[in-house]
């Protein structure tokens, strides 16, 4: 889809419109989602924010968050189901499939009968959308709203400038990974000049940690194995880990970079064990090892080829031996 379709068509009228992001939506989701509305609601439209659930709390400081218009899903459902039933058009940021959302958003996905828009950048996005926006080389859909808002021609208030450098800054690891372009610095450079502030927006992000979350950090680093011959790491988490540390939602957002940061480490994998019976995975790498299709591959997730996610089913002691053997025999295939 080229942009300026996507113009045309929220060029008609004024249109109702529900915005969405994932499950545990992070910087990008929450950014990009919150930068629309703003920017969309400023042209006339009538929108509503549906996450399926809260982000973490640094994370949910971006202007908006705590606005009226914005619901989480997974604790206000009728005003969620309602906003769905009542809007013309529905946007999908984030994420390329709606199984994304969590299983009971899901159904509201599956039976909305107004037009769909998909503005994402991950690898290989669902059908049944009437609008596509999807460019995996683009930094983070916060890049690609501001795309769209600046050949729409549009101007971007604070608020959206804010939410929109905030999803860039998450994203791209401040700026340190492959997928920076200069397209990337140009739509940073333009949301600064609009009043998004960096150095607020990374103190909010990455200087307001409550204790648990240097703990965990703490007890992760303590874990931390070097495998296949050097070329990966691993640390883990346990669900009594998460409970002793008092942990909080995002306090282990970023844990999994660490491990990138030893000589000759290409792949840094993550597990985390929830309290649910579900052990989460991340991962991260550098050069030509794409942890997209390993995750795809073995631990039913996926993302981008230098970082993706995945889970299964199980403690983490089961795990964790499969975790480093498919690891190893990745690498050295």
């Amino acid at each position: 889809m080229a942009l300026h379709d996507l113009s045309r068509l929220l060029a008609q009228k004024p249109f109702r419109l529900v915005l969405t992001s994932h499950w545990n939506p992070d910087g990008d989701a929450i950014g990009s989602t919150l930068g629309l509305a703003h920017y969309l609601r400023g042209k006339g439209h009538s929108v509503q924010v549906i996450f399926p659930n809260a982000p973490s709390a640094p994370v949910a400081k971006a202007p908006g968050y705590d606005a009226p218009f914005v619901h989480l899903f997974d604790q206000d459902s009728a005003a969620a189901k309602q906003a769905f039933a009542q809007a013309d058009g529905l946007f999908s940021l984030d994420y390329n499939t709606a199984s994304r959302v969590g299983e009971a958003m899901q159904a509201e996905l599956d039976a909305f009968e107004g037009f769909k828009v998909l503005i994402d950048h991950h690898q290989e996005p669902d059908g049944g959308y009437d609008h596509v926006y999807s460019q995996t080389s683009k930094s983070s859909t916060a890049e690609m709203v501001y795309d769209f808002i600046a050949s729409d021609g549009g101007t971007l208030d604070v608020a959206a400038a804010d939410c929109l450098l905030m999803g860039l800054i998450t994203d791209t690891g401040s700026f340190r990974f492959p997928s920076v372009s200069a397209a990337t610095l140009k739509a940073a450079s333009a949301l600064v000049d609009a009043g998004a502030e960096p150095h607020r927006i990374h103190e909010r992000l990455f200087e307001s940690n409550p204790p648990s979350r240097l703990k965990l950090w703490g007890r992760g680093l303590n874990s931390l194995e070097i495998i296949a011959g050097g070329r990966a790491t691993l640390i883990h988490l346990t669900a009594q880990d998460m409970q002793e540390c008092g942990y909080e939602a995002g306090d282990t957002e970023g844990l999994v970079n660490q491990g990138l940061g030893i000589t000759g480490v290409e792949l840094s994998a993550f597990a985390r064990e929830d309290a649910s019976g579900k052990v989460k995975l991340s991962f991260r790498s550098k050069g030509e090892v794409d942890v997209n299709a390993f995750s795809r591959a073995h631990w039913n997730g996926g993302g981008h080829i230098h970082a993706a996610g995945g889970s299964s089913e199980g403690n983490l002691a089961e795990i964790l031996p499969q975790l480093r053997s498919t690891i190893e025999a990745y690498l050295t295939k």
